[in-house]
């Protein structure tokens, strides 16, 4: 299974299927997935700032929301961290603020404050280091019909402890030999 493909099929069994994410659903007939392949982070962050133009410029229901997938860098989360806030502030500096937002997912994602083996670390962990890039009107609309948004992280957080690492791998095989379970 390529990056694609592994990146898709989490998106539409952990993300949506467990509802993890409650604006992924409507816009994931219309989700980009771009992976860039390569080893370079300036042709990453390249690649971050074309795609960010894309989805600006593209009608919502062209181009509602992308994923930038870069499998062959950033294997460090410390290192990944440090990137993603650089990106956020690029597209901040290309005038995306308060259009765009930037949400991040890794295979090593750890939520500062818990237990490196805690589970709900797992809401975030993805096959290959990526970035999403979602219209904050769409996310704007997706909250509004959501009781109690704030609640979120936490509900999603209690849902992959239940889950465990266990029912993870139930729900998708293919995560086992991926960084995410490394």
């Amino acid at each position: 299974m390529n990056a694609e493909q592994l990146t898709r099929e989490w998106v539409t069994r952990l993300v949506v299927g467990e509802g993890l994410c409650p604006f992924a659903s409507p816009v994931l007939s219309g989700l980009r997935i771009e992976v860039c392949d390569s080893h370079d982070l300036d042709q990453v962050t390249r690649s971050f700032m074309e795609l960010v133009e894309q989805v600006a410029s593209a009608a919502p229901a062209e181009l509602p929301t992308a994923l930038l997938v870069a499998p062959n860098v950033l294997q460090d989360f410390d290192e990944y961290w440090n990137w993603s806030m650089i990106c956020e502030e690029l597209s901040a500096q290309m005038g995306h603020e308060g259009d765009l937002q930037i949400a991040t997912f890794h295979p090593l994602y750890r939520f500062e404050g818990e237990d490196d083996h805690d589970p709900s670390h797992y809401t975030n962990r993805s096959p290959f280091p990526m970035l999403h890039i979602i219209r904050e009107a769409d996310i704007e609309a997706a909250l509004a019909s959501v009781a109690f948004p704030e609640r979120i992280p936490e509900r999603n957080q209690k849902h992959m402890r239940r889950l465990g690492l266990k029912g993870l791998l139930e729900l998708m095989p293919s995560l086992k030999d991926t960084a995410v379970f490394k």
